[in-house]
């Protein structure tokens, strides 16, 4: 009775290692998903939803990669099998088998034009690619759930920014600093959890101000003057109408004697889930967050937010968000002095030059987008 439980556990077994859902890419081009069946010294059984084939080992394109694991530690070898529980490499040292909760990022070797006969509109490159040349740490002005990366510098048109570790980063509007506004934002990933096809990470942060006025808009009532041609005895008159104005905003930018001169905060929360492609070509993110303001006179003015990104190219994303923001003037509401709607859109994308320089254009203020990583 043992013999036989035993005999039928180890069938089991066998019958389990077999059964395991495999991709196998070709030199031809061509990608193979199913499930193994069998395996000789040369062939792979794979049954397919187009039925059961046959897979000549030699046939199989030996993909390097390099595989930075979750623990700091880096791979470089070919990837010789992989499966839903993680992947096989053969590195310089001997065959590793590695989960792939513990892997966090792929870089594969295997990218550049797509061979003649398997293009199709849109596609330019081949092989896989996990991660675009970018992963954004803010959609414009609102933060995601990444930061910047250890030791990563960057500089922008607007600001500049330091990844002291791979989950805190420090950034900052130089521009203010020009007024007297000396201002820091620091950035906390609380967690960055998941495997290679799914991710999801949550990010808290501060953005504190010693002076200045925040970036949030009111519609107020103001005089304006002009001349009456049609009255020679009453040359001036005046007319009240309204105009877009910064919060705290009564007179001057930062003139002590109408405003400018008082500190500020700007408290947020973000969380990001990204999905890789079913092609393993880039990844699509979604990310929703909300910030709080606080300025002195004022309550808090809420601002609520949903973005998506993808991966069009390696060096191109392109990016869509809305927003709820009762203190947010958009370009129409801007130039024609009125508030239509607290809810706006933004759209645009960001190309990556290099791996250092990146550009950008999208239809909210201020339009361009720009900055370099060191």
């Amino acid at each position: 009775m043992k013999i036989r439980s035993i005999f039928i556990i180890t069938i089991l077994l066998i019958g389990g290692l077999f059964a395991q859902g495999k991709t196998f890419f070709l030199k031809s081009g061509d990608k193979v998903s199913g499930t193994l069946t069998a395996e000789t010294d040369s062939t792979f059984t794979v049954e397919t939803s187009f039925g059961s084939v046959t897979i000549n080992k030699k046939d199989i394109k030996q993909e390097e990669a390099i595989i930075y694991l979750k623990s700091g530690d880096k791979l470089k070898g070919v990837i010789l099998s992989e499966s839903d529980e993680g992947i096989k490499v053969k590195a310089q040292f001997g065959e590793v088998d590695i989960p792939k909760e513990k892997i966090e990022r792929i870089d594969f070797k295997s990218m550049g034009a797509v061979a003649r006969g398997f293009q199709r509109p849109g596609q330019t490159e081949e092989g896989r690619w996990y991660y675009g040349k970018e992963r954004l740490i803010d959609i414009y002005f609102d933060p995601t759930g990444y930061t910047v990366g250890d030791n990563v510098l960057y500089l922008s048109l607007l600001s500049w920014g330091y990844g002291l570790s791979d989950r805190f980063q420090v950034t900052s509007k130089w521009g203010g600093y020009f007024l007297g506004d000396l201002n820091f934002r620091p950035k906390y990933t609380v967690f960055k959890k998941g495997t290679l096809k799914s991710e999801h990470a949550f990010a808290i942060g501060a953005h504190f101000h010693m002076r200045g006025y925040p970036t949030k808009y009111e519609l107020k009532t103001v005089k304006d003057y002009s001349v009456n041609w049609e009255n020679e005895t009453d040359t001036t008159w005046y007319e009240d109408r309204n105009e877009w104005r910064r919060v705290g905003e009564e007179g001057y930018l930062f003139d002590e004697d109408r405003g400018g001169d008082k500190m500020w905060m700007e408290y947020f929360a973000a969380y990001t889930l990204s999905n890789l492609k079913k092609s393993g070509q880039g990844r699509i993110n979604h990310t929703i967050g909300a910030t709080l303001t606080t300025y002195p006179g004022y309550d808090p003015m809420p601002r609520a937010y949903y973005a998506i990104d993808a991966d069009a190219r390696r060096n191109l994303k392109l990016i869509f968000e809305v927003f709820y923001d009762p203190y947010w003037a958009s370009n129409l509401e801007y130039a024609e002095n009125k508030n239509v709607s607290d809810i706006d859109f933004d759209f645009g994308f960001i190309y990556a030059y290099n791996e250092a320089l990146q550009l950008g254009i999208h239809f909210q203020r201020p339009h361009i987008a720009f900055y370099y990583k060191f």
